[in-house]
């Protein structure tokens, strides 16, 4: 008795490629009715079911299937009256492929493609893409979308029945983990220098995050032979980004999802959307006292508003961040952090990506804060420290000037010189930044005059005006904070889970996600509505730089 299985699945190919051949009239039209009637068969089998004569129910399928087609074709509605109930739709079927255990079979097959080949067979297969569809967000002609889809369906058809291992997504769809930290980084830029642009290590750390793995389990997870694997392990273990556990080893920081931080986005926006103008008042109330400060006055307009853009992110992200940090029972005092390899005393902190994923729609991008950074040098122009502090937010992308970089010092020496006219000292500026001359006048941190001579737009203050512009933040966000206590803290009522096995973490950054976005969330809508930067031909970096005379 013939009996349809796993294994035995792709020998009806041949039979039913002559039935689809014999309906559509053309080979290409008909590898795709068969190609998709086989995938329906596999979830079938994979739900348990099982048919009496395998060759009938498989007509049927994929008689199905040429209905489908032809409703496609001329987008006409099609009844068909041999539709097999246990039949899947089209979605449950990328869906079940997904999660079964052929579908371990199916990523190896899809790891040996060159990425033009992978590319429409994951689009089509694994995500349910049109043909035309495919072709257009890819710009190549239908054609040739249906020529490499037949080319990688024969690799993968060769590939199918080989020995596998448990081959994940990440190992034909990487996926993207960007790294963050709070704290003092190391000599060498550590923990940003462990992970870098490297995919694989990026994807390493995303598979180790949910449970501890083998290494083995982990390079057969990725795709990657053992042996070119395990160097890389041992050295995020040696980072600490890693940790070992027996014979396997698991990523040791918090990893943030999309989905993490979509649980929380809707409730900040209501929130944002209901009080922003009681919020503002406040808000306006601190900017009137900055505006008569004395060191204020004495900056150029520009770098007026740069202190303004300052006092308005600190403030904002101060008052929310006050009411966090009492749900989470407090900060930890950076006494406390974890001291790390080569003098870092830091806690990572990943955020993870899909390989498609569009930066530029996202729904939660215009509202991240990336937190204030400052960094400084020494004994540079009779000086005895100077410090740059920037926040990175879509009202300015501060950070982006400094990317290619080695560090925030050849900034700092250069704003330095042009601020104090020193031509001698400019002349000793590192060619990383003279090379981004343009790119800090377009950010506003440098103008030229008529003269075409630069001129230093930062606001430049004292430590001892620092304070007193801390003092004043901190004075106007501890009233938001009182006003807005409870309406802030119903946000941290259901805090992030993380996997027990994570350790190295701080407790606010389970209700970092709850909150994160609020400020800036409040901040955009009060200049949406044109009480915040109204008439403004642009919003101004929030940065300053920080003079110790020696």
């Amino acid at each position: 008795m013939d009996v349809m299985n796993k294994n035995n699945l792709w020998s009806y190919a041949d039979y039913l490629l002559k039935i689809a051949v014999y309906k559509t009239g053309n080979i290409v039209d008909a590898e795709d009715i068969v190609q998709e009637t086989l995938l329906a068969a596999l979830t079938f089998l994979e739900k348990g079911g099982s048919a009496e004569n395998p060759k009938a129910w498989l007509a049927s399928v994929l008689n199905r299937k040429y209905y489908d087609h032809l409703r496609r074709k001329y987008r006409k509605p099609t009844v068909c009256i041999d539709v097999i109930s246990e039949q899947a739709e089209d979605n449950e079927i990328f869906e079940e492929i997904e999660r079964s255990q052929e579908a371990e079979n199916i990523r190896r097959c899809l790891a040996m493609l060159t990425e033009n080949y992978r590319e429409v067979v994951v689009r089509h297969y694994m995500k349910g893409q049109k043909l035309s569809d495919i072709a257009k967000e890819l710009d190549i002609p239908l054609s040739t979308v249906k020529s490499r889809l037949y080319a990688g369906r024969g690799i993968m058809e060769k590939e199918f029945e080989m020995n596998n291992n448990s081959y994940a997504k990440q190992s034909y769809e990487p996926e993207t983990l960007w790294i963050g930290c709070t704290g003092q980084t190391g000599l060498n830029g550590e923990p940003y220098s462990l992970v870098g642009n490297d995919k694989i290590k990026m994807n390493l750390l995303i598979l180790a995050y949910e449970k501890p793995l083998t290494v083995p389990e982990l390079a057969g997870a990725i795709g990657i032979p053992t042996a070119y694997v395990e160097p890389i392990v041992n050295e995020l273990v040696k980072g600490e980004l890693m940790r070992r556990i027996s014979d396997k080893v698991y990523t040791d920081f918090v990893i943030f999802s999309e989905k993490d931080k979509m649980e929380y986005f809707d409730a900040q926006k209501k929130i944002a959307e209901k009080n922003y103008r009681e919020i503002w008042k406040i808000v306006d109330k601190g900017l009137a006292e900055l505006r008569e400060q004395n060191y204020y006055k004495s900056q150029r307009r520009s770098a007026q508003q740069k202190l303004e853009s300052h006092f308005v992110i600190r403030t904002m992200e101060q008052a929310v961040n006050s009411v966090r940090n009492e749900a989470c029972g407090g900060l930890e005092p950076f006494s406390e952090y974890a001291e790390r390899p080569n003098g870092g005393k830091w806690y990572a902190i990943g955020n993870r990506y899909s390989k498609d994923y569009d930066y530029d729609r996202s729904y939660h991008v215009p509202y991240g804060i990336n937190g204030e950074w400052g960094s400084g040098i020494s004994d540079f122009l009779n000086t005895k420290y100077i410090s740059l502090n920037d926040y990175d937010t879509s009202l300015c992308y501060a950070h982006s000037l400094f990317e290619g970089m080695p560090s925030k010092e050849p900034a700092v020496k250069m704003l330095y010189s042009v601020y104090t006219d020193n031509k001698d000292a400019f002349s000793a500026v590192d060619k990383c930044c003279i090379d981004k001359i343009d790119k800090f006048i377009d950010m506003g941190f440098l103008s030229r005059n008529d003269e075409g001579r630069l001129i230093c737009e930062v606001p430049v203050i004292t430590p001892a005006e620092r304070e007193r512009h801390y003092e004043l933040c901190g004075k106007f966000a501890e009233e938001i904070a009182d006003k807005f206590h409870d309406i802030f803290m119903s946000l941290m009522e259901k805090p992030l889970e993380i996997p027990s096995h994570v350790k190295s973490y701080l407790n606010w950054m389970r209700y970092d996600k709850c909150c994160c976005y609020l400020p800036m969330m409040i901040v955009l809508k009060a200049k949406e509505e044109g009480i915040y930067l109204n008439g403004a031909e642009k919003a101004e970096a929030a940065v300053y730089m920080c003079v110790e005379q020696g």
